[in-house]
């Protein structure tokens, strides 16, 4: 009885018609990431803000209304036209990618259920690719300082299209793993211990080997990025020139996958329902059932503090450095190097170092989070030692040890998170995780700023920063993966279930 369970078990978690993943369609899906992490690293992270910022103010007034922004002053003050009404030119990058993050989640709710039905998966991916780069590509015709909009335009719809894309890229690791020869063979002969033990390491070695290629690349890319506006006179439009680079290398390097990558088709879309409406309905129900999948929502909490903390303390200590430290432009980008470079490299050197100690998935997550911890512990230490961030140096070590954390923290996330979902609605549940990924990152850079206008002393926000970390690691460790797989799999029976009714009554219709 207990092995004929066994084998229910592997069977709803199994692909019984998709063939196994070859080694050119893994590195067709790893060539993706090194296409596509390059325009985060160098043009959504650097170039967009920059160019925005720069046009803006060209194209700005002063604080009169009427006469023009003199940009050749250092502390300059000025304001730009957005609606019918006026904003600071330094502000005016934040609103467009608060817009751009608001239209995400619509896209993401609108098409993360539907491309978990036919081909729609590859066909998605390729298409907000695609248009994405094109999108950054056409950053380069606003050659004009009153042109600033259609920058603020391109850039916001190939933001969008950066998040969509990598939502479906994402959202490949599951059915990549379940398809994996290593999986099978042991889904067939092993047991079930060893079977999940198995899926766990290659979702690991799959997901870090991505964000080690995407990350390498992205260095790359900003370095090939420097390079042109440097040589191009350090203008505002050398750095139009970098961003389109990036987009460009983003669609060439796009064909890999175009070319080898399967579709790994789902169901056809249920009878009766309508592609405008079908992801919303979908969504919509599967919140309505968060009791059903608690260990999933459970995660999806620790998430979105976890994100948001990580991306809060990037953000605070470039911030500390060029303020508090007084490095310098040059230094700065230097640092935007650095942390990459080791987040490639701490993606590959964490998977040694769990293949070697033998640690789950959830193990390595509250590892990281445990030393992600010592950095604003670190921080605090300069209110009462001779050290913590106190001296240049300090700020370079800082660097490598975020670097080191960050790529590994999100591969282990989306790993772990790629085990709880009920098979079969990857790319629904990806959605929510992306969602939940933008949508907590104003909270920590909210709350910092604010405690940093009251204290007049940026070394205070590094209190918020150690709660924000600690309360994702007591919620991280009650996050049972057995139980929340179980639920999964429970979760897929009921909905094959009613799937089956609704058929059932439509056909009854139309008779």
């Amino acid at each position: 009885m207990g092995e004929q369970k066994k084998v229910e078990h592997f069977d709803l978690e199994s692909d019984q018609d998709s063939p196994l993943v070859s080694k050119t369609e893994l590195l067709a899906w790893y060539s993706y990431s090194w296409a596509i992490e390059p325009f985060s690293v160098s043009a959504m992270s650097v170039f967009i803000p920059l160019i925005l910022e720069s046009l803006a103010a060209e194209a700005g007034l002063q604080q009169d209304l009427v006469t023009p922004c003199n940009t050749s002053l250092t502390d300059y003050v000025c304001v730009v036209k957005f609606g019918s009404g006026y904003i600071d030119t330094n502000t005016y990058s934040l609103y467009i990618r608060a817009f751009a993050v608001a239209a995400q989640a619509i896209v993401f709710i609108s098409c993360g259920a539907i491309a978990d039905h036919g081909n729609w998966r590859k066909i998605m991916l390729l298409f907000f690719g695609i248009l994405g780069a094109i999108s950054g590509i056409s950053m380069m015709a606003a050659y004009k300082p009153e042109l600033y909009w259609v920058v603020a335009l391109t850039s916001s719809v190939a933001t969008i299209c950066f998040g969509a894309s990598y939502l479906f890229y994402s959202a490949y690791i599951p059915t990549l793993t379940r398809n994996h020869s290593e999986v099978v063979q042991m889904r067939m002969h092993g047991s079930q211990t060893e079977y999940h033990e198995t899926s766990e390491r290659i979702a690991n070695t799959i997901s870090g080997r991505s964000m080690a290629w995407g990350y390498l690349a992205g260095v790359l890319v900003l370095i090939l990025g420097a390079v042109i506006v440097y040589f191009s006179g350090s203008t505002v439009f050398s750095m139009q020139i970098a961003c389109a680079f990036s987009s460009i290398w983003w669609l060439v390097f796009s064909y890999a996958p175009f070319r080898w990558l399967r579709p790994r088709p789902g169901p056809p879309l249920p009878p009766g329902e309508s592609y405008v409406f079908y992801s919303w309905k979908k969504v919509f129900r599967t919140l309505c059932h968060i009791p059903r999948l608690g260990q999933i929502f459970l995660f999806l909490l620790c998430w979105f503090f976890v994100s948001d903390a990580i991306n809060t303390i990037t953000s605070v200590a470039i911030l500390f450095a060029k303020t508090t430290l007084g490095m310098g432009y040059v230094e700065l980008l230097i640092a935007g190097i650095i942390v990459p470079l080791c987040a490639g490299i701490g993606s590959v050197g964490w998977l040694f170092i769990q293949r070697k100690l033998r640690l789950s998935t959830k193990r390595m997550i509250v590892i990281i989070i445990s030393l992600y911890i010592l950095l604003p512990l670190y921080g605090l230490l300069g209110f009462v030692a001779p050290f913590g961030l106190k001296h240049k140096f300090e700020a370079w070590i800082v660097c490598v040890w975020i670097g080191l954390l960050l790529g590994a923290i999100q591969s282990y996330c989306r790993v772990m998170f790629g085990e709880l979902i009920p098979k079969g609605m990857e790319n629904e549940f990806f959605s929510l995780y992306q969602i939940t990924d933008k949508g907590s990152a104003w909270i920590g850079p909210l709350i910092t700023g604010a405690i940093t206008d009251a204290t007049k002393n940026l070394r205070y926000s590094f209190w918020p920063l150690l709660a924000m970390l600690f309360f994702p690691l007591f919620v991280i460790a009650t996050v049972n993966v057995t139980k929340g797989k179980a639920q999964a799999v429970r979760f897929i029976e009921g909905d094959f279930n009613e799937e089956r009714h609704d058929h059932f009554q439509h056909i009854q219709e139309d008779i």
